[in-house]
């Protein structure tokens, strides 16, 4: 993540409230520079030894190892570097100090230009606990080889009542925001759209079918301003109905928004087409997930339960439970296996067969 973080800080631009210290340094300069020349005027000092002088005055070291002799030397020490230049030197000191503050507010508020490429962009502001959210599906993100080191902006409106601006929670997952409308251009191209290598596209709300056309319209102008190679893109959609138009507006995958299961649109991110096999198995159509208990407890290899149950077409085995301990996900095929019930998916037209699954590993 720390590696991540650094990646972020390396691509920002400072585009906008930069501080004016141009001219300070000229004046700077040009008071240093004279008194160079009022040294080898008036003290017959070498340049580097009043270069050092003018150093350690305004750095207000002193070290004292060289000093003007003549009078008129001290006043031109005087006027030049302590009345001149160390003003000017706080000055440039105060106004650096007060635009790195102003910085980190603007960080804080979401209204910085990060300036990144190749990071991962979440559109949208999920009703209920933002923060929750955000925080789950970062680390399911994070939990990714392909998007590990993968910088993540967040353009939501979550945060902009905050007196704090983004929550810590998420400040310690190197998150960083912008605040702003999902449909709106400028706010995009503040949280760089253009360059990012993946969108995910949240509902504005999970139970009204309007999000869909803002989605379509939050896809089609990212793919437009993609400055590159298309990013890959991930909306949410609400009715299933709208999923082709999603897919059409240039979406590489239209996921239901379950908030509870952020895993979902990571999935959808990292192995396309893998939302929809969990889709599947949270709705009460299509493929469902069953627990077949046995009478007595199976002995055997798992390939020999996967096979049966495939051979007979009676659903894919994914998992089983031995007596008294936990469930055992996608077993090894090879060794010998006791299971107490297992877990099948079946399609609906299965269904009625799932009671013959016990007698037939009965029998296997």
């Amino acid at each position: 993540m720390l590696t991540a973080f650094r990646l972020l800080l390396r691509r920002r631009r400072w585009r906008h409230g930069r501080p004016r210290l141009r001219r300070p340094m000229m004046w700077l300069a040009a008071m240093v520079a004279l008194f160079v020349a009022a040294m080898a005027a008036f003290e017959e000092m070498a340049p580097q030894d009043s270069l050092w002088l003018a150093v350690v005055t305004l750095t207000t070291v002193g070290y004292g190892d060289i000093t003007p002799r003549t009078g008129i030397g001290r006043v031109a020490t005087v006027l030049l570097l302590l009345v001149g230049g160390v003003f000017v030197v706080a000055k440039v000191a105060s106004d650096w100090f007060d635009w790195r503050e102003d910085v980190r507010a603007r960080k804080r508020s979401g209204s910085w230009r990060w300036g990144m490429e190749g990071h991962v962009l979440v559109i949208g502001t999920p009703e209920g606990d933002a923060v929750r959210f955000f925080h789950g599906l970062v680390r399911q993100l994070r939990g990714t080889p392909d998007y590990r080191e993968a910088p993540v902006l967040l353009l939501t409106r979550a945060f902009a009542a905050g007196p704090d601006g983004l929550p810590q929670m998420l400040c310690d997952e190197d998150l960083v925001h912008v605040n702003g409308a999902p449909t709106d251009e400028d706010a995009l191209r503040m949280a760089d759209a253009q360059h990012a290598a993946a969108v995910i596209v949240l509902a504005e709300r999970e139970d009204d079918a309007v999000s869909d056309a803002i989605s379509a319209d939050v896809v089609a102008r990212v793919r437009a301003m993609a400055a590159g190679a298309p990013p890959v893109v991930v909306t949410e959609c609400v009715d299933d109905r709208n999923r082709v138009r999603l897919l059409a507006a240039g979406a590489s995958a239209a996921v239901r928004p379950l908030r509870s299961y952020p895993e979902m649109l990571a999935r959808a991110l990292v192995a396309p087409g893998a939302e929809r096999l969990l889709e599947d198995l949270f709705s009460s159509e299509g493929n469902e997930l069953f627990r077949i208990d046995l009478p007595t407890p199976y002995r055997g290899t798992w390939a020999r339960v996967a096979g049966l149950l495939l051979e007979q077409g009676l659903g894919t085995a994914i998992a089983y439970s031995p007596p008294g301990g936990e469930v055992r996900l996608n077993p090894a095929g090879d060794p010998a296996i006791e299971a107490q019930a297992v877990y099948v998916i079946l399609r609906a037209e299965q269904k009625a067969g799932a009671k013959d699954l016990a007698a037939l590993l009965a029998r296997g």
